[in-house]
């Protein structure tokens, strides 16, 4: 599994165990009221695809609590979800990849004068901060090949998550950390030669366990391991039918959130329910068109989110392309609506990106006679005018990201 991937709950989500207030020895981390409505909001912003917003929730933790070391990587683990969803937003935007370097360093530097505090309580949050930020370290400095920086980096992290745990065994966030090093060490196929020389032993059951753990016990990090979970589950083993439980989870916690009603669309057509799939992609559809403008900024992660580096790729376009297929077959006999149109314009897009242009602009003609949904007569337009192939896709589902 891409290690970046592994890297984005890691980090993102077991930040979720911002402490506020003092919490009863035995109990993990806690929030007061306050600092957990702000990391509410910031979480549910994320989910829903509302970055800016999202990161002005986590900035304000930083702002109300500068020397806490949990602000910092929260901020850090938010810039990263959506590094992994945006396709080469850190190319486009140095500055927040700036801005989450700094956050990882601070949060670190900040995490190890808790460390030696007198207090138990925020000993057990010291460890864990620095322990999830100095694995983030550690996957990054994998992510640009310094292997041996990111085993020392990856070794302090765990001790430093196992003393957390030894001051409060019931501190069930960590299990997420954990869970995390165990699996990727487990899997990390491009350095295991390396791992095996270096003594990283990674046992995946024990990872899996250690994160439904997680999933299950932690006071705040439990959607965030959910989360991971799922990345898991879709990504590295395309296990459907254990995914959809957890998408279904955090859909009925999150129901705003058009991510997850992307991912039961996805998930059901795996499965082979293609009419359920489809009644998940329109409810997709009507979130889209209940705010135009708004949602246009959230299509590079739905197209690009799950797919990376191979976005637009042939290989995605033919999957892309079964799946319009099969709605549009069900739509025969239907009264023409906005929807069609959407499809009729990703399916002469997806074309495009299989070579078969003559095919595609078939399609196109049909969007200009369909009801319009936002931009889909204008798009045909110039894909009728230009050839719409990958590297203008992505052109245009950034400049839809950027409001222009």
């Amino acid at each position: 599994m891409n290690a970046s991937r592994l890297l984005i709950v890691c980090v993102a989500f077991a930040a979720a165990a911002l402490r506020a207030a003092p919490a009863a020895a035995g109990e993990g981390p806690q929030l007061d009221p306050v600092a957990a409505a702000q990391l509410d909001e910031g979480l549910r912003r994320l989910y829903s695809l509302d970055y800016a917003q999202s990161r002005a929730a986590f900035r304000k933790l930083i702002e109300v609590e500068p020397e806490s070391s949990f602000g910092y990587l929260f901020e850090a683990g938010g810039i990263w979800w959506e590094s992994s969803q945006e396709y080469g937003l850190f190319t486009d935007t140095p500055t927040l990849q700036g801005l989450f370097e700094e956050d990882v360093d601070e949060a670190i530097r900040k995490a190890e004068v808790e460390t030696r505090s007198r207090d138990p309580r925020v000993r057990a949050d010291g460890y864990f901060v620095s322990g999830m930020a100095l694995g983030t370290l550690g996957q990054w400095r994998l992510m640009k090949h310094r292997w041996i920086d990111a085993y020392f980096a990856g070794k302090k992290a765990i001790k430093n998550l196992k003393k957390c745990k030894k001051i409060d065994d019931h501190y069930f966030d960590a299990d997420l950390g954990l869970g995390v090093f165990d699996y990727q060490s487990a899997n990390l196929s491009g350095i295991a030669k390396l791992g095996f020389l270096l003594g990283i032993r990674g046992d995946e059951k024990r990872g899996l366990a250690e994160i439904w753990n997680a999933a299950d016990k932690s006071r705040y990090a439990a959607r965030q391991a959910a989360e991971f979970l799922l990345s898991i589950y879709i990504l590295d083993k395309r296990d459907f039918a254990a995914a959809l439980p957890l998408i279904e989870r955090l859909e009925g916690q999150m129901p705003e959130s058009p991510y997850y009603i992307f991912l039961e669309t996805l998930a059901r057509f795996h499965l082979n329910d293609a009419t359920g799939s489809r009644a998940a992609a329109r409810r997709l559809f009507a979130v889209a068109q209940k705010d135009r403008g708004a949602f246009r900024p959230k299509w590079l992660t739905l197209v690009c989110g799950l797919s990376g580096s191979a976005c637009l790729e042939p290989g995605e376009a033919q999957g892309t392309l079964a799946w319009i297929d099969d709605a549009l077959e069900s739509e025969e006999g239907r009264s023409p609506d906005s929807f069609q149109a959407l499809l009729r314009l990703l399916r002469g897009q997806a074309l495009e990106d299989l070579g078969r242009r003559d095919e595609a602009r078939i399609e196109y003609r049909k969007v200009a006679v369909l009801p319009e949904f936002d931009f889909t007569r204008a798009r045909a337009a110039q894909c009728l005018a230009a050839s719409c192939g990958r590297d203008e896709q992505l052109r245009w589902l950034k400049s839809l990201h950027d409001g222009e």
